[in-house]
């Protein structure tokens, strides 16, 4: 069973390949995943080097509010260990009457899922996206940009917008 390309051995790693590419992008990074469809252990978010994974699933609040789930976030170079977050994030519509004209996500570091926490949480970070451009952000939180985009993804708005 000979052919062009170079017989059933070249067939062979030609559909090996092609199966790479299609289905795991021969080793690319991990996709985000949507957080309607995130599981414990899946990637949420990725920016600038900084992974957001999904530890323990948000609990849906009232109408438009994901509370008190885990993210871990690490650096891409091989950090594991990485700071988790219990993070709560409250989403609002634009235009929408008696709604909030922002959308508002907080979150306190944790090292233990099981551990009790004081309320307040002295290092709580907390960061109102206004609908007409403006930031606020409460804490001493350090991030480069994975909060902002982990907010779309829990709003599912911007990239993640499934309307």
């Amino acid at each position: 069973m000979s052919d062009a390309v170079g017989g059933l051995g070249s067939r062979k790693h030609l559909a090996g390949l092609l199966a790479c590419v299609a289905v795991a992008g021969c080793g690319a990074a991990s996709k985000e995943v949507a957080i309607q469809n995130a599981k414990p252990g899946d990637l949420l978010v990725e920016v600038d080097g900084r992974r957001v994974e999904l530890v323990r699933a948000f609990t849906p609040g009232v109408a438009n509010g994901l509370h008190k789930g885990v993210v871990k976030i690490s650096s891409g170079d091989g950090d594991n260990q990485g700071q988790m977050y219990e993070t709560t994030v409250i989403c609002s519509v634009k235009g929408e009457p008696n709604w909030p004209t922002y959308d508002n996500i907080f979150g306190d570091p944790i090292n233990d899922l099981k551990a009790k926490r004081p309320f307040p949480v002295k290092d709580r970070w907390q960061v109102l996206y206004h609908f007409d451009g403006r930031t606020e952000k409460i804490g001493k939180l350090d991030y480069s940009g994975w909060v902002s985009r982990l907010k779309d993804n829990l709003c599912r708005k911007g990239d993640f917008d499934d309307t």
